[in-house]
């Protein structure tokens, strides 16, 4: 009996000890940099496109950690990008967030254009998706200065991707021709799938050149059949050649491909995107009158919306929490430090060492002040997205979060007419924010004619020229210029 404990202790031992030296050897095997680069690169980008969050996830933390044993500086920084962007893509902004933050602490230590590039690409992407459409386009701007320094030139190929994104941006600001502008410049430096039907999709909604939008939805299906199924390429294409057939009046046809492109996003996890999908889908049955299925997918778009709201709502939050807390936590450690090594160093020069901790406060409050004064800046930004997305819902509380936000446009039209309905408000509201007269008429579910008459009723109502700009006179109302643009 006790020989049979020794030899099971022996075993178990044994089995310990292979396992010891298989990850010792996994883990000490000395790997070159391009070996390190094309698993970060290009096996993970092969794992992104068909949505394989826990390989991936699995592959990157492997190499970060033979990274970091190699002082590889360059394999820890994309291991640490690649994770941050496959959490963004499932909706995980706040550990998006977290990879994010410790990839920008050790590119400090490096100069590489391409990884700078990387970087600030995903800071945009995540950004973009949780409504900070402004900080997303300052991010984006980084991400093009340095994407245009890389000198490798398949490195290089980075750019399509990020004028791609800077395009998917200016669309959402209402910069159309200049998105137009991006995503033909992503074009010319790599052509995809998804770029091409983005482009035939502009043709298709803004430009009405059927023939344009045939031409680059083909090429896009072309370069589809080269790829696998399941992957993300192919659900966006999907979704947009759903549209154009719609378009052309066959929305039987079109809900097969939105219900195939609901497939891969959710199997590639692309859950942003699926919400815009239920929907259309929601409009295609009702034109088709099947109201049991317009309502199904209009509950299914209501209930993932309002969770990934909350998700972004959350995000936001703790990405601001997070800087505070970090910010505090190093000029805490760094006035810790300097007062041991002042303690133990000058010890005897009291009178020296009280004006440093003095100096030292001061300079800890300015920086706090300049901090507040940031962070209120992007709640501002954020309340301002918030308001645009009121307006193009047509929702009720649009016109208070307005006033809360401005209240003395208000009052100044008030000034001008106290007799102004709140319809006037709101038309007055939207003008001021940018709206054209189409996306009025389309977004308040009227007419472009019955917009074009408002304008009217309302210059008379404010005793507003005909030769002076709408727009121009409710800007230069709030900065307390509109006798000039009445006069004019």
């Amino acid at each position: 009996m006790i020989r049979a404990s020794i030899k099971r202790i022996f075993q178990f031992l044994m089995m310990v000890f292979t396992c010891l030296s298989i990850f010792t050897v996994l883990y000490s095997q000395n790997y070159t940099p391009g070996q390190i680069d094309n698993a970060l690169i290009i096996k993970s980008e092969n794992l992104r496109i068909r949505g394989q969050k826990k390989e991936l996830i699995s592959l990157n933390e492997k190499y970060i950690t033979i990274s970091k044993n190699q002082n590889y500086l360059k394999g820890e920084i994309l291991g640490y990008i690649n994770i941050a962007n496959i959490y963004g893509t499932i909706g995980d902004y706040k550990n998006s967030f977290y990879y994010l933050q410790k990839a920008e602490k050790k590119i400090k230590k490096i100069n590489s254009a391409y990884l700078s590039a990387k970087l600030y690409q995903e800071y945009g992407q995540v950004n973009y998706v949780i409504g900070l459409y402004v900080k997303a386009l300052k991010y984006n701007a980084q991400s093009i200065y340095y994407g245009k320094m890389i000198s490798n030139h398949s490195e290089k190929e980075i750019l399509s991707g990020i004028y791609a994104n800077r395009a998917d941006f200016l669309h959402n600001v209402h910069q159309d021709d200049s998105s137009l502008i991006y995503l033909h410049k992503a074009l010319k430096i790599k052509s995809s799938p998804v770029i091409n039907s983005l482009i035939a999709d502009h043709y298709m909604v803004y430009k009405k050149n059927i023939d344009s939008s045939s031409y680059y939805l083909n090429n896009a299906l072309k370069l589809l059949q080269k790829m696998n199924y399941w992957n993300i390429q192919r659900g966006q294409t999907y979704y947009y050649y759903g549209n154009f057939l719609n378009k052309n009046k066959e929305p039987e046809k079109a809900l097969l491909y939105y219900e195939k492109s609901v497939a891969i996003l959710e199997k590639t996890k692309r859950v942003y995107n699926i919400p815009l999908l239920y929907k259309t889908i929601s409009s295609t049955y009702s034109e088709l009158n099947d109201e049991e299925k317009e309502k199904e997918y209009l509950e299914k778009y209501t209930k993932l919306k309002d969770s990934l709201s909350r998700v972004c709502n959350e995000s936001v939050n703790t990405s601001i929490d997070e800087i505070i807390r970090e910010k505090e936590s190093e000029n805490t450690s760094k006035k810790n430090l300097f007062l041991f090594y002042n303690i133990v160093v000058f010890c005897l020069i009291v009178i020296l060492l009280f004006v440093y901790i003095r100096y030292q406060k001061n300079k800890s409050i300015i920086k706090q002040k300049e901090f507040e004064a940031h962070v209120l800046k992007e709640k501002l930004t954020h309340s301002y997205d918030c308001i645009i997305d009121l307006a193009k819902k047509n929702d009720p509380n649009f016109l208070n979060k307005f006033q809360e936000a401005y209240p003395d446009f208000v009052k100044k039209l008030f000034a001008i007419n106290s007799n102004l309905s709140k319809s006037d408000l709101t038309f007055c509201a939207m003008i001021w924010l940018g709206f054209s007269s189409k996306e009025i008429a389309q977004y308040t579910f009227v007419e472009h004619r019955s917009v074009q008459n408002k304008k009217n009723r309302l210059r008379k109502k404010l005793n507003i020229s005909s030769d002076v700009d709408l727009y121009l006179f409710f800007k230069n109302l709030s900065d307390g210029h509109a006798e000039n643009s009445i006069s004019t």
